[in-house]
């Protein structure tokens, strides 16, 4: 791929942030061939080679390396690939983004885009739960090893191998900024200390750490127009924004849109959260359609329909009057969705500041999530946290 022509920027504008990079999706997904340019807000002075900062640094090893865990932990001292370097102006988007090198620097980018998203949400800057020993967390962009995980003072990205040739986790945004949810949730809750593994804390972690990938996708421009495209409107299809770390075209590991209850899962971690971000999906799709409604983009009785409760032939009318209204609309069903986004996504950053690792339950999560939403947003989040069966009955 040829990366478009950089563009020489004056000294004010030099100062809005750094060019990257980003595929939304892997590059293998149809349609997600090319990256998106984004402006991350660290300044160009503020990075040095690798790319590495205050925060964090690339770290690539030149040879094979074992995955982190409890008896090997950063910082990485053996043999590492040359750092890289930015273009003349001090930004990465003059570098081909699939080049081995790019890994790192794609990997670095993901974790700056979705952590300036989740601290507007919190309101604050995030600071790594092991500060105190690793200032800064370690990223390893390429590790011979199908998964990806962060924990003390690291995030590494291993490769997968579904459908015959090797695919990056690098490259997958899901993956990564799932990983980071993992960190965000530390940082700002703490370390479970002594919880036992049936914990609810666990599954939370990785409920809540899907939602940070979902709702981090619906940040990029491109992406959104594509869904709406695609969809013509009706998020209840099966797309991208369903899918997580996707490892092919034709598979994926979880679904936003599922109909589990609490009373329907096992207590293993990634099963027992599907209620939870299955609630939070619905409750963005909720306030989506509100938003149709009020920007005329869809009758009000679309809001007294139980989605889940409609039939095939039901469905398919819903769909052809969605599909004819964004035709007509679609910036309107563009902003729609974004404010559900917003909605949804500041709830969840605001609501970690009154959980705790060692007494989290999913109810007490729900409760903290519908007191820190407001308006219709707390409505919803209560309704479908009560129909997944995570919180108490719903409102009479």
């Amino acid at each position: 791929m040829r990366p478009h022509p950089n563009v020489t920027l004056d000294g004010a504008q030099s100062r809005t942030g750094t060019r990257f990079w980003i595929f939304p999706q892997p590059p293998f997904i149809p349609g997600y061939e090319q990256p998106d340019r984004v402006w991350l807000s660290i300044l160009p002075d503020e990075i040095g080679s690798g790319p590495s900062d205050t925060l964090m640094y690339v770290a690539d090893p030149l040879y094979d390396k074992q995955p982190y865990g409890n008896s090997r932990l950063p910082p990485f001292d053996g043999a590492r690939r040359p750092a890289v370097q930015p273009g003349p102006d001090r930004h990465y988007d003059c570098l081909d983004p699939m080049s081995r090198p790019y890994l790192g620097v794609h990997a670095y980018g993901c974790i700056h885009f979705v952590l300036d998203i989740w601290q507007s949400y919190l309101g604050r800057p995030i600071r790594w739960f092991f500060d105190a020993a690793l200032p800064r967390l370690e990223i390893v962009p390429f590790v011979d090893w199908d998964n990806a995980q962060a924990g003390y003072g690291f995030l590494e990205l291993g490769c997968s191998r579904a459908g015959g040739s090797p695919r990056p986790y690098a490259l997958n945004f899901d993956a990564i900024a799932h990983e980071l949810g993992h960190l965000i949730i530390l940082s700002e809750m703490g370390v479970p200390v002594g919880v036992s593994r049936e914990s609810d804390f666990f599954p939370f972690s990785e409920g809540f750490s899907d939602c940070v990938s979902l709702i981090s996708f619906l940040y990029f421009d491109s992406a959104i127009d594509r869904l709406l495209r695609r969809t013509r409107g009706n998020l209840l299809l099966f797309n991208e924004l369903n899918r997580f770390a996707e490892t092919s075209p034709e598979s994926q590991i979880r679904l936003a849109t599922n109909f589990r209850r609490m009373s329907e899962v096992t207590r293993e971690p990634h099963d027992r959260a599907l209620p939870f971000v299955g609630a939070v999906f619905d409750s963005i799709i909720d306030l989506y359609h509100r938003n149709l409604v009020a920007n005329g983009c869809a009758a009000p009785r679309l809001l007294d329909v139980d989605l889940r409760d409609l039939t095939l032939d039901e469905f398919d009318r819903f769909r052809e009057l969605t599909a004819e209204s964004f035709l007509a609309k679609p910036l309107f069903f563009r902003l729609s969705l974004m404010a559900a986004r917003d909605q949804i996504g500041r709830a969840l950053g605001a609501a970690l500041k009154d959980l705790h690792p060692a007494t989290l339950t999913f109810n007490q999560a729900a409760r903290a999530i519908v007191a820190a939403a407001e308006g219709a947003a707390a409505e919803r989040l209560e309704e479908n946290f009560a129909w997944r069966e995570i919180s108490g009955s719903r409102r009479p």
